[in-house]
């Protein structure tokens, strides 16, 4: 007799990000370890381009002239900082502020990721360029950085700095911008499951309900969605 497994329930799961945003990096290696434990659904990710910093002029800012830029001191800005890093520890994502020195432009990641999806999965190429920002400080706006990214997820290193070296797909993650923010979307992390959406770092409970939620919408056909703002915990532009 044949006995074989039952195939699991594929789910798609939409996630708008940026790389350079602690909570993204927070939010994601929280959802992805706790979907990744879920024995009763395949999880399918599709990654959606939110840029916080789009502007050409903050690609040269070192680290320092944004964060006084933007928190008006750096003592003020410390601070901030290390509440984060105490806050990504506690959801198992290593950040270290002291070895970020500029502020990158992230249209090449994510020109990346628009590349890599479609020639396989991407979920291990974005936690690494998160880690080489996050973890190490590294330009993740440089070609040949990238590049080398993507070779050690899997990926073509020659055809992956060939894309690089131009500019094709900048439309497409600049028309995906534009559609998150028609979407009425100005926070991320945002995940939308199903036609749900969650916005904000959260716990394992709380995503083990959206994508049981999901679940539920998917199969009844109903319409429901979360309010983005009354359901954030921790989503708040840096």
């Amino acid at each position: 007799m044949n006995m074989l497994a039952p195939s699991r329930p594929r789910m798609s799961v939409e996630v708008v990000f940026d790389f350079v945003c602690p909570w993204c990096c927070m939010g994601i290696t929280r959802l992805i370890s706790v979907f990744r434990r879920r024995t009763d659904v395949e999880t399918l990710y599709t990654w959606r381009p939110f840029l916080l910093n789009p502007a050409s002029q903050n690609e040269a800012m070192t680290f320092n002239d944004y964060l006084e830029a933007r928190h008006g001191s750096r003592e003020r800005a410390d601070r901030l900082l290390r509440l984060i890093e105490i806050q990504a520890a506690e959801f198992g994502c290593a950040i270290h502020f002291n070895r970020i020195h500029r502020v990158p432009n992230t249209m090449n990641a994510h020109r990346l990721i628009e590349w890599a999806s479609a020639r396989g999965d991407c979920t291990t190429l974005v936690l690494s360029i998160f880690e080489a920002f996050f973890q190490n400080g590294e330009d993740i706006s440089d070609p040949a950085l990238l590049a080398e990214i993507a070779v050690r997820q899997g990926f073509d290193h020659d055809l992956a700095l060939h894309f690089l070296s131009g500019q094709t797909l900048a439309g497409t993650v600049t028309a995906g911008q534009i559609q998150a923010q028609k979407a009425g979307i100005n926070g991320v992390p945002s995940f939308i499951i199903g036609g749900l959406a969650l916005t904000g770092v959260h716990d394992a409970p709380a995503l083990n309900r959206l994508m049981d939620a999901a679940f539920w919408v998917t199969g009844s056909k109903a319409e429901i969605r979360f309010d983005a703002e009354r359901t954030s915990l921790l989503s708040q532009r840096f």
